[in-house]
Order: structure tokens, then sequence, then C-alpha cells
């Protein structure tokens, strides 16, 4: 996540600049999914890994998929909105992780900005009561776009 960010970084200008945006004129969360899965697929697939998609979101179903080697990952994907919006999703993450049967998952979460006190806030992993399932959260900071 660490190179998309700075691929983010460099390349956001002319990749986001004809993206659809909802009326408050962000762009659409979707368009940052796709644009990360296409981003993983490219730099995995001649390592022979497989990202699968889970599209269209909002379907109740984890939005990425990745096998590597042998093993399973899962990340879900929001665009952050605020503290309720990230812990339901904290939440959310963590059934998918129960019902892919990982023992952690991936919550990636899109943001304008960010300053590293409140990232680092944000990017504690946190470990689901319920399902015994950690989730380790992503901040990706998209800047205005």
């Amino acid at each position: 996540m660490k190179l998309y960010q700075a691929y983010l970084g460099k390349n956001k200008s002319w990749l986001f600049k004809k993206a659809p945006r909802r009326s408050d004129l962000r762009v659409y969360e979707a368009v940052f999914h796709f644009n990360l899965y296409a981003y993983l697929d490219e730099f995995l697939r001649p390592r022979k890994g497989r990202v699968i998609p889970e599209f269209p979101t909002g379907n109740g179903k984890i939005d990425l998929i990745i096998h590597y080697g042998d093993k399973t990952y899962g990340i879900e994907l929001k665009s952050f909105t605020d503290r309720a919006g990230y812990l339901e999703a904290l939440d959310k993450a963590a059934q998918y992780g129960k019902q892919l049967q990982l023992a952690e998952i991936y919550l990636v979460t899109f943001v304008e900005g960010i300053d590293e006190k409140t990232r680092e806030t944000y990017e504690a992993d946190f470990h689901h009561p319920q399902t015994q399932v950690k989730v380790k959260p992503i901040i990706l900071q998209t800047g205005p776009v």
C-alpha cells in the first residue's frame, strides 16, 4: 500500500481529472476502488498473484480478495466520512474476515488529507471481540483531487 500511496501522490492529478463526482464534488468512492484494483492486479499478475474484485460495492461482500502464494488476503475499502462510519467499517471488515476464515483482514480507507497523529490513531490494529479477527487499517491520502 505504501507503493500505491506514492503512485497516488505522483499521479492523482491526471488519474482523477475526469472522474465522476458526487454532488459535494468529491470523487466517488467506487473510482478509488477500481483504481486500486487495477493497480494491484497489474502489480501482482507478473508475480503469479490474483486479485478478485467483489464489485459492485454495497453488495454485502468484501471489496477485494487477493491470492498470493499460498495465502488469501481480504481488503475492505471505504472512503472516510466520520468516526462512526469508520468504526462501522472496522466491524464490517471483521465480519468479512470471519466469512473468509481469515485471522486478519485489511481495511483501506481513502481520505483527502490526514495529519500524522490522526493517522496513528486510525491505523492502530483492531481486534474484533466477537469474531477474533484482527483488522489492520491503512489510510490512503488522496489529497484534493
